[in-house]
């Protein structure tokens, strides 16, 4: 661990220096809360960008992008190549993936290892910005294309290597150092220098609140195999958000509950991470769902046997559960007038912060208490069958 903290000591140190970087240049880091989830950096050349990214989450992994552009500024390839780390450049590849643009369409070919996949074909705009899953560039990209189009807002078309649609991005300015991307999913804001590069960026109140600064340099090699040191010590980051599930069987009824349990990592969770008076997803990832066998009662609310999803409406007097009918759907798409009941809760503060979040059904009488935990709130409704 002592070679990750040293590593990454001195990126930050020197973080302060970006004004001496050259546009042609760009590294970042990328945290969520205390822990460091992704390292990157590029370099131009010409029409061509090199993008080197270390990532530590759900692995440690090391990846190479290589991105180029049409002398009239149309994106024409994009390949991106996982790399075994602490072996030749030369060697191997652990899988690669690469995008052709002819026209205004794209060929998508995926290798593992020896094997490659069928390819898939997708449309592709004039304006598409190649998007690497952890990658802040194609956010710069944008940004230098807003600060040279001298609008106030432009969309731009964020282009992933997969089968994925394309994302619609909205980049408008909101001051001479500022900017927002905005798309059906999240909303970053981000500061930036007089020719658009990318400082910082942050994406507040959102369910992916990474924070991302601006480094003059990194070694993305000694970072890599610092972080494969503190793998094979049993220090591995994992998944950012766990998943996991509740089986029970209370009162003869069967009650099943999957969902996701994100992790504190240092940070203060209600009112903050997660707002008050704001339904929050009660977990992250998809939306936390409950089935049930038999028919419920939550206090005075009957709900009838079958499969829902729970929502919570914390705020700094109590919390409310709320139980929808809508199911399988991704945990921020929330509808209120799909909504079964809204059911008030009993909150408690705990001794002790709990680093993740987690969801409990203690059996009581004929039925039992729905527990939901994290930091320092305990949560609490109880229920009875039917």
């Amino acid at each position: 661990m002592s070679r990750i903290v040293t590593a990454l000591t001195l990126m930050l140190a020197s973080a302060g220096a970006v004004a001496a970087q050259k546009p042609e240049e760009g590294a970042w880091i990328v945290r969520l809360g205390r822990d460091t989830v992704a390292v990157e950096r590029y370099k131009r050349t010409g029409d061509a960008i090199s993008l080197e990214q270390v990532l530590h989450t759900p692995q440690t992994s090391l990846r190479h992008s290589h991105l180029e552009w049409t002398t009239d500024g149309r994106l024409a390839n994009a390949m991106m190549m996982l790399h075994r780390i602490g072996a030749p450049m030369d060697a191997p590849l652990l899988g690669s993936t690469t995008l052709t643009i002819a026209g205004d369409s794209g060929t998508i070919v995926v290798k593992r290892g020896d094997s490659t996949l069928a390819p898939h074909h997708i449309a592709v705009k004039n304006d598409a910005i190649p998007s690497i899953q952890f990658s802040f560039l194609p956010y710069e990209l944008a940004a230098t294309r807003l600060r040279a189009s001298k609008k106030d807002s432009i969309e731009v078309q964020l282009l992933g290597l997969g089968p994925q649609p394309p994302i619609v991005t909205t980049v408008k300015r909101l001051g001479k150092d500022s900017v927002t991307f905005t798309n059906q999913f999240i909303t970053y804001r981000a500061k930036v220098d007089k020719d658009g590069r990318l400082l910082g960026m942050h994406a507040p109140g959102s369910t992916f609140q990474v924070k991302v600064d601006r480094l003059p340099a990194v070694d993305i090699n000694a970072v890599a195999t610092a972080w494969v040191a503190a793998d094979e010590k049993g220090a591995k980051m994992g998944m950012l958000s766990i998943p996991d599930s509740v089986k029970t069987n209370v009162g003869g009824a069967d009650i099943a509950i999957k969902y996701s349990r994100p992790a504190k990592r240092g940070r203060v969770i209600f009112g903050e991470i997660v707002e008050w008076n704001k339904v929050w997803r009660t977990g992250a990832n998809s939306a936390t769902m409950l089935t049930t066998s038999k028919d419920l009662m939550f206090g005075g609310t009957h709900v009838p046997a079958g499969t829902y999803t729970l929502w919570t409406l914390p705020t700094p007097t109590g919390s409310t559960l709320i139980i929808n009918k809508q199911t399988g759907q991704w945990g921020t798409e929330y509808k209120p007038e799909m909504d079964l009941a809204r059911i008030p809760m009993t909150t408690r503060k705990t001794s002790e912060p709990l680093e993740r979040f987690v969801i409990n059904v203690e059996p009581q009488s004929n039925g039992g208490v729905l527990k939901l935990s994290w930091d320092t709130l305990e949560m609490a409704v109880p229920f009875t069958v039917m």
